[in-house]
């Protein structure tokens, strides 16, 4: 979602317009500018899930929250994973001095004071989610900042961070935006916990990273007819046990999880007026059912009616014995009339 655009607003009310719009949706802070007659920005806001992507284009600017400030608003707890763009960015936090340099990432805790600022045409696309969604101590959280670059998967996430700010308006327009939010989440959580060397905590996030990352892949390969057990492990640089024990942690298995977030991706189509037109066989070979007859039989078993029978609006109602009541779709509103549900044998 696009916060502010500058050139859509008169020279003289774009550093005000600028600040207005970092206060009313991200974190508080105070904004100059290197030059605010001539100020060219553009700052954008998307929704992952339990976090946000904020980037940030501009001249010469640095954000800046007070100590005062800071104590004014001390119910807000984000914490950020930022990255510079172009040129250097400098940071001021916790009694330290830093120099960011380009592709270069830093662990903020937004509820603090810090400076944070460059100078010249420059960018900062950073990664924010809740403390309480981190759960994870702030002090955890301000250590591991002071020494992020240790974590031996600082350059794993450097780069996932780097991917998923920089396409962050493809991501949060498909169905996989809460997922990818989610993986990025746990690959904070065990940067930070790896940094900080809580060994204690570590573990723990490993595992939920990795079963976050993993599910976040399914998610966006599900129309790859090939996608199985060796593709999925092998793109998460684990073997094929592991992968299966992961899934068993999680009380399911990769294969059955497959085929349900398939199957309701093809309900959701069939229920698509733009998909009117496309065979319900075609339909379920975009979603990896390449046997019609086998997609059919797993649909029913899904949802209790065919995919044909989906398409055309019946709806199975539950029932507490014998075969199962179809009920047409209600016309202008209202519910079919009694009697006309039709029974149908499972």
């Amino acid at each position: 979602m696009l916060l502010i655009d500058t050139d859509a607003v008169t020279p003289p009310e774009r550093a005000e317009a600028f600040r207005a719009s970092l206060d009313e949706n991200c974190t508080s802070s105070s904004a100059t500018f290197e030059d605010p007659s001539t100020l060219q920005a553009e700052v954008h806001v998307y929704d992952l899930g339990p976090a946000r992507v904020l980037t940030m284009e501009a001249g010469g600017t640095t954000l800046r929250r007070s100590p005062r400030l800071a104590r004014a608003v001390s119910d807000e707890s984000a914490v950020a994973l930022a990255m510079p763009l172009r040129n250097d960015n400098h940071l001021s936090w916790d009694r330290e001095h830093r120099l960011v340099g380009p592709r270069d990432m830093v662990l903020i805790d937004l509820s603090s004071p810090y400076v944070y600022g460059w100078s010249g045409d420059g960018a900062s696309y950073s990664f924010h989610v809740d403390q309480r969604r981190l759960d994870l101590p702030m002090d955890t959280v301000r250590t591991a900042s002071r020494q992020l670059h240790s974590s031996p998967i600082y350059p794993l996430v450097r780069d996932h961070i780097a991917r998923v700010t920089t396409g962050a308006a493809q991501i949060a327009g498909s169905t996989a935006a809460a997922q990818v939010g989610e993986a990025s989440l746990e690959l904070m959580r065990a940067l930070v916990v790896s940094a900080a060397g809580d060994t204690a905590r570590l573990r723990e996030a490993e595992q939920r990273s990795s079963a976050a990352r993993v599910q976040a892949y399914v998610r966006h390969h599900l129309r790859d007819p090939d996608l199985g057990p060796v593709q999925v492990a092998a793109a998460n640089g684990l073997s094929v046990r592991a992968l299966y024990t992961l899934y068993e942690s999680l009380g399911s298995s990769l294969e059955q999880s497959i085929i349900q977030q398939r199957l309701e991706g093809a309900r959701t189509e069939l229920s698509a007026d733009v998909q009117r037109h496309t065979s319900i066989a075609a339909l379920g070979r975009a979603w990896g059912f390449s046997n019609p007859s086998f997609f059919a039989s797993r649909f029913r078993g899904a949802f209790g009616v065919s995919p044909r029978q989906w398409r055309a609006g019946l709806r199975p109602l539950p029932t507490t014995s014998g075969p199962a009541v179809l009920v047409p779709p209600p016309r202008q509103g209202g519910l079919p009339p009694p009697g006309q549900g039709a029974r149908v044998t499972p």
